[in-house]
């Protein structure tokens, strides 16, 4: 189980397991889910919160993936970011570090954080309405092509 704070986006970007994988966190808010499945996506803004991966093997309940290797975190264009890989089971001639279910996590950095409140979602907020809208178009205009003519030239 893999210990966090503040604000991150959760990004599941493979899975190649026979196993169903999940991301599951635990913060002060409650407990989510993130399915195992490539695109899925959660945003988690918690003072503290945990991850842990795991899988659910047949005919048995959810368990702990078995590793979880957690890359270098990089920062890129205003973007904090940390490749998490896991490995669901060990066995026989299986490499210990296949990466059944690979996760993205992304932090905006301290100076992204500061420009929104605490404890606002992380998503974008709704583009404001424009001040006006042109709603109406000259007739002889509309559909038509418009003529260009060669500027003027002082020569």
């Amino acid at each position: 189980m893999l210990t966090f704070h503040g604000a991150w986006r959760i990004t599941v970007l493979t899975r190649d397991a026979d196993f169903e994988q999940r991301a599951v966190v635990r913060g002060p808010h409650g407990t989510r889910v993130v399915p195992g499945r490539p695109g899925a996506t959660l945003e988690v803004d918690e003072d503290t919160w945990t991850l842990a991966l795991e899988h659910l093997a047949w005919g048995r309940t959810w368990e702990p993936n078995q590793r979880t290797t957690t890359g270098p975190l990089t920062d890129h264009a205003g973007l904090r970011s940390r490749l998490l890989t896991s490995s669901d089971r060990h066995f026989p001639g299986k490499p210990l570090d296949y990466p059944n279910l690979v996760l993205r996590l992304d932090q905006p950095t301290t100076a992204l954080r500061a420009l929104r409140p605490v404890g606002a979602p992380m998503t974008p907020a709704a583009p404001t309405a424009p001040r006006a809208i042109r709603t109406t178009s000259s007739a002889a205009s509309y559909g038509r092509p418009t003529e260009t003519r060669p500027a003027a030239s002082d020569g």
